[in-house]
Parts: structure tokens; C-alpha cells; sequence
């Protein structure tokens, strides 16, 4: 009889462990999906663009001869010019959240949490795009200053202004147009690197998951 009892019990015991296994693999999988999805890639990419220089150089000699009342000059002009191409190899970088949506180094530092860095970036940024503004109305007012001067007949004046003004607007403009990142690839790999550990070890999976 006892050994019926815990033979009994024993198989109640046991019946229960395929199903706390079954459990116990669907949490594993739930937490490498959660990882893939939310975690941080650096990704490269090389491309090849054409840099060409070019450069000009004239040389201008004059030679008088005199003899009593006579004179003559020869004038030799030379001109020489040089053209070199060449292919250079640029690497660009991104950074990639769940391998999928590429985030800017705002995002990027507001998700690793640098705060420090955040700021500045982001005074960096404002900068930038108040500088842009000002070029864009500077580049619209001196527009409309030259055809308004056009119009009115405004003179000469106020078509150069104009021109000026337009220019000036240009140069900011083009100045201030922003980078394509504000902080360096070392960095930001350093930072994914801590991020990605840090999620394993928050979804409970060892280090070595990818």
C-alpha cells in the first residue's frame, strides 16, 4: 500500500515538469525575440566617389628691343594646365536599434542614456539650426530686395544689396548645414556594447546570445 502511495505521488510530481519545461522555453524565446528586437547595431558601408583636381597656370613675357628710333616687342604667352583624378573610398556608419529603424546620435544618446553628451549635442543642433534660419530669411530678403529694385527701379544700390544679402544667406546656410554625426564611431560602438550586455542581463540571457 505505502508503496503504491508513493509511486502515486511520485507521478504526481512528475506530470507537471513537461509543462513548467514548455513554459520555461517560451520565456527563453520570448526574451531573444525582445533582444533582437531592442537591440543597438553599428553597421558600416563603403562607397567609392570620383575627387578631381584641376589647376591652370599662365605665363606671360614681354621682350622690347630698341635700336635708335625703332622699337619692337614680342609678347610669348604660355598657358599650362593640369587635371588629375582619383577614387577614394569612404566609409559611412550607422547605428541601427532591432536591426531595422537607424537612429540619430539624439536618439541614440537619449536610449544609452548620456546625458552629458545629450546636452550638448543638442545645443550643437540648436545652433545649427538657428544659423540655418537666419541664412533662409537672408537668402528670401535679399531675393526680394533684387526684383523689388528691379521692379521700382530701386537703383544700383539696392540690386547689389540684394545681392549681398543673398549671398551672405548662402554662405551660412551651406556653413551650418548639419553632419552626418556629432559624436565618433568608437564611441558610439563603446556605448552599444554596454547597452546590448545590459539588456541581456535585464531578459535573464547569457552573454555570449546574439
Amino acid at each position: 500500500m505505502l508503496k503504491k502511495c508513493l509511486t502515486l505521488m511520485l507521478i504526481c510530481w512528475l506530470l507537471p515538469l513537461p509543462v513548467r519545461a514548455q513554459e520555461l522555453s517560451e520565456d527563453v524565446y520570448r526574451s531573444q525575440l525582445a533582444y533582437r528586437r531592442d537591440r543597438l547595431m553599428l553597421v558600416t558601408k563603403k562607397r567609392l566617389i570620383d575627387e578631381k583636381r584641376s589647376s591652370s597656370y599662365t605665363d606671360i613675357d614681354t621682350i622690347s628691343y630698341s635700336w635708335e628710333a625703332y622699337t619692337y616687342s614680342d609678347t610669348d604667352i604660355s598657358t599650362q594646365s593640369l587635371a588629375r583624378a582619383e577614387v577614394k573610398e569612404v566609409t559611412d556608419w550607422y547605428i541601427y536599434k532591432g536591426g531595422l529603424r537607424e537612429l540619430s546620435d539624439i536618439e541614440f544618446l537619449e536610449l544609452v542614456g548620456d546625458r552629458t553628451r545629450l546636452d550638448q549635442v543638442l545645443a550643437i543642433d540648436n545652433n545649427r539650426s538657428r544659423m540655418q534660419t537666419i541664412g533662409n530669411v537672408s537668402i528670401g530678403m535679399g531675393f526680394l530686395t533684387m526684383v523689388g529694385a528691379a521692379a521700382f527701379s530701386g537703383g544700383q544700390t539696392m540690386v547689389t544689396g540684394g545681392a549681398v544679402l543673398m549671398a551672405a544667406g548662402f554662405f551660412m546656410s551651406a556653413l551650418n548645414s548639419p553632419p552626418a554625426h556629432y559624436i565618433q564611431p568608437d564611441y558610439a560602438q563603446e556605448r552599444i556594447d554596454e547597452y546590448n550586455i545590459s539588456l541581456k542581463k535585464r531578459l535573464n540571457l547569457p552573454l555570449s546570445f546574439e
